[in-house]
């Protein structure tokens, strides 16, 4: 099994606006019962039973939300937070935390060398994975791939002709995944039929296992930038703790490589360049509820709004008030945040583009 896992929670909210803002994305919102995804993500790394860490990166001005999600696994003695002073994107999240557990300090009686050869596995903190059983096999799997040197990502068997994702190429079979033959960028719709027929293709999940040193020697392969911002560290900053949590990785000598490096994605980065890509076929659930529509298949078993209707059918309502709807059929409305966000279904990815338009109507306020 991996030894540690990285949990990305770094982003800003924008698909899932007004329920998510700057300050608040989508991880801290709560899907089952009262836990949020980031919990849920956290339940998912601790059920792994790994014997590092789980470092979550996060903005520097998200921490004390995080902690707060946080509490419920205090005891637990496995969590660790990584304030990030600047939004950098992926490569530069993961980096972070892959220059401190090669240096050895992600378990007290690890050195260097086996830092760097301890494996990882890196889960964004706002998806919804289901089927537990299955997902442990499949890290163990993708572990097993990354013991061999290959940096491994998880291909999501296609459902639909989906334009909102990137896809992977599968190559030929190795162990018990395959080799990547390419990254495909997002397709339009001709495209995205093209691949679901050709059985090949496969969503990309964001998700990924690989070990330090591996991941550390690709960066500096191919994102040089990235790896000498950090090679720059003379010293391990930190840890110091808030509460029963350690906090690594803050200090004004971090802030500056931060600066230092390049916003950009680890697939930019790293997997559509290395050839030591490799894919592990997910068997088990997964929605990264990328926008309303697809929050809207998870929801809609669920009561989430006091709901009053006349001549109206097949709406999802998302709401702290109570709501009224009159003649209308087909709509996601979402009240949230003292905001209200009407649409169609199947128009929600024009949320993003939404914002873009309070944004330029200098209302960052809203967002």
């Amino acid at each position: 099994m991996v030894d540690n896992v990285f949990i990305l929670a770094g982003g800003s909210g924008t698909r899932l606006w007004p329920a998510s803002l700057n300050e608040y994305p989508k991880q801290f919102i709560k899907i089952k019962g009262e836990k949020s995804l980031l919990a849920l993500t956290i339940e998912r790394a601790l059920a792994l039973d790994i014997p590092g860490e789980i470092i979550i990166i996060t903005l520097k001005s998200q921490v004390e939300d995080v902690i707060k999600e946080c509490a419920p696994y205090a005891n637990t003695g496995k969590i660790v937070i990584l304030p990030e002073p600047v939004a950098r994107n992926t490569a530069t999240a993961i980096a972070a935390a892959a220059w401190w557990v090669a240096a050895g300090m992600s378990h007290p009686a690890q050195d260097k060398k086996q830092g760097a050869a301890s494996s990882a596995l890196i889960l964004p903190a706002d998806h919804l994975i289901e089927g537990m059983d299955v997902f442990k096999k499949n890290a163990e799997e993708a572990d097993l791939l990354a013991r061999e040197g290959f940096l491994v990502t998880f291909g999501i068997p296609p459902l639909y002709p989906e334009t909102g994702y990137g896809y992977i190429k599968r190559g030929e079979p190795h162990g018990k995944g395959f080799k990547v033959e390419s990254f495909m960028e997002k397709p339009n719709i001709k495209t995205a039929k093209q691949f679901m027929e050709d059985g090949n293709y496969f969503w990309n999940s964001g998700m990924f296992v690989f070990k330090m040193d591996a991941f550390l020697t690709e960066i500096e392969k191919y994102s040089p930038d990235i790896a000498a911002s950090f090679a720059k560290l003379d010293k391990t900053p930190g840890p110091f703790f808030e509460g029963n949590f350690k906090i690594i990785m803050d200090s004004p000598e971090v802030e500056e490589a931060y600066k230092q490096s390049p916003s950009i994605s680890i697939d930019y980065a790293v997997m559509e360049k290395t050839p030591l890509s490799a894919m592990i076929l997910a068997e088990f659930s997964w929605n990264d509820i990328g926008s309303w529509d697809q929050f809207e298949t998870i929801i809609k078993n669920f009561k989430w709004a006091e709901l009053f209707e006349v001549g109206s059918s097949n709406n999802t309502v998302f709401s702290d008030i109570p709501v009224a709807l009159c003649g209308v059929e087909d709509l996601i409305v979402v009240i949230k945040n003292g905001k209200a966000l009407v649409c169609k279904k199947g128009a929600s990815q024009k949320v993003k583009e939404l914002r873009s338009i309070i944004e330029d109507h200098e209302r960052t306020d809203l967002l």
